[in-house]
């Protein structure tokens, strides 16, 4: 171990390895067989090229150095990232300015990746290497002290830092130490440092990326609005607490693999390429169907929509009792759900399309869903809901997102059904609302439903136990 890492408290200690990145193994076998598929069809590398220029876009605008309207990457991606179509395009900080980083950092993540894929050690001097391409200029040693909140190290200390962390990562790797951990420990440790006088974040998303990716996993995805949370998980480690950090790096595998199940190749066919290859398609779905497979994927679907009702309703129960301030008076907290076999398994799905739009993956409304909702009842006025979606996401059937949305439920006026009196003359009339989103976008949890879900259930009860701080707060606002 490196003096200079163990004496600022920078060293791989066994807090990394406790930090809870085991929440990756609930989406592994989704990342596992999108990833054999790709390979299978042949479309790996149009993938990978994808994959690495939309995470270097978003990273790269997250750190407000280049930003891209989605008009124009929109132009951009179907030009086969031609800079043309940005020329009068909506882009920061100029058309050629932006895709000569973008490409540059594409570049240096291919470089990297070929080298993770080869099982190549990456050493200071080829690092630099890399980085001196991705920023277009020499790239040296900082020589001045850093002014902030995070005040990193000396410079003198710094070039010995940089090259004792690659040697720990090497170490580490060889060990068997897990290379998320590795990873997370890596990335947050060269932004402590601050070798360089610009571009560490860079370097250090691209180390982190070659570490996951000389593992066989996927890269990090971080998006522009997790902008505030990267800087502050950052912040948060440097005062010891790892935690933070720990959930954004996970997030940020997350991301990754929603992106690679959503993916499709972006090129045109002609309407007789495209019989021949769904043709294709359906044959090859039709020889593969394991009804044991599907059984069992059925019946973990289930299975997770079995401990939703059972973590939502003793939620609710805990909820009615304690929001009661009087006997008969107060907030109350229904449960009502609709599981896939239900008839209502649809009401929800304008609210999943656009919540699947925002958080950028595919909405695969062509698998069985359903939805869970908290319905909070001050007065006959003011009522709201909070409602969690299960549904499945990108192209594959063993992957399920949770999701999550609060309204307010405004009446309008009661309508009465058309209806005989003679058959119904006491009919009660139905009570219409306008449904209003209130400000709850949480993230999605995702993970994979091939296997055992035991352990997926603690993850639900920890996003409903959020989630329900998170309204509670939200609509106890609106309280006057």
């Amino acid at each position: 171990m490196s003096t200079v890492l163990a004496t600022h408290g920078l060293n791989f200690r066994s807090a990394w390895l406790e930090l809870p990145f085991d929440r990756w193994e609930l989406i592994a076998p989704s990342w596992a067989a999108r990833y054999q598929h790709l390979e299978a069809r042949g479309e790996k590398s149009l993938y990978e090229l994808d994959a690495f220029t939309q995470a270097a876009a978003d990273f790269l605008a997250l750190q407000g150095l280049v930003r891209f309207s989605p008009e124009a990457w929109k132009l951009y991606k179907a030009s086969a990232y031609d800079s043309l179509p940005l020329v009068n395009s909506e882009v920061y900080p100029s058309a050629s300015e932006a895709h000569n980083a973008l490409q540059g950092f594409v570049k240096g993540m291919q470089q990297l990746h070929q080298m993770s894929r080869a099982g190549e050690v990456l050493d200071a001097a080829t690092l630099l290497s890399v980085l001196q391409s991705v920023q277009g200029h020499p790239l040296t040693f900082r020589t001045a002290a850093v002014n902030g909140p995070t005040l990193g190290l000396s410079p003198t200390e710094v070039e010995s830092a940089f090259g004792a962390l690659l040697a720990e990562v090497q170490s580490q790797l060889a060990a068997g130490a897990s290379p998320i951990a590795v990873a997370a420990w890596a990335h947050y440790t060269l932004t402590y440092i601050r070798p360089f006088s610009d571009g560490n974040a860079r370097a250090a998303f691209l180390l982190s990326n070659y570490i996951l990716w000389r593992a066989g996993l996927p890269g990090i995805h971080l998006k522009p609005t997790q902008r505030l949370g990267y800087y502050r998980s950052l912040q948060k480690a440097d005062a010891g607490d790892l935690q933070p950090w720990a959930q954004l790096f996970v997030q940020s595998l997350q991301e990754s693999v929603l992106f690679a199940l959503s993916w499709a190749p972006a090129h045109i066919l002609t309407r007789e390429e495209a019989l021949q290859a769904f043709n294709q398609r359906f044959a090859d779905w039709r020889s593969h169907h394991d009804r044991e497979r599907s059984q069992r994927i059925m019946n973990n679907r289930y299975t997770v929509f079995d401990y939703m009702e059972e973590i939502l309703r003793t939620a609710a129960a805990d909820l009615d009792q304690k929001l009661k301030v009087e006997e008969g008076r107060g907030a109350r907290a229904l449960v009502s759900k609709a599981y896939p076999d239900s008839p209502y398994y649809h009401q929800f799905t304008a609210d999943i399309v656009e919540y699947a739009r925002r958080h950028g993956y595919y909405f695969n409304r062509g698998l069985p869903r359903g939805w869970f909702k908290l319905k909070f009842s001050l007065s006959a006025n003011k009522k709201y809901q909070l409602v969690f979606s299960l549904h499945h996401a990108g192209y594959e059937d063993a992957t399920l997102v949770m999701g999550a949305f609060l309204h307010f439920l405004e009446p309008l006026k009661y309508q009465k059904r058309r209806v005989s009196r003679r058959r119904a003359p006491h009919r009660k009339e139905k009570a219409v609302y306008l449904v209003a989103p209130l400000p709850l976008d949480p993230p999605p949890i995702t993970f994979s439903i091939r296997h055992d879900v035991a352990s997926i259930r603690p993850v639900l009860k920890e996003y409903v136990d959020k989630l329900l701080g998170e309204a509670i707060t939200l609509i106890g606002n609106e309280i006057y």
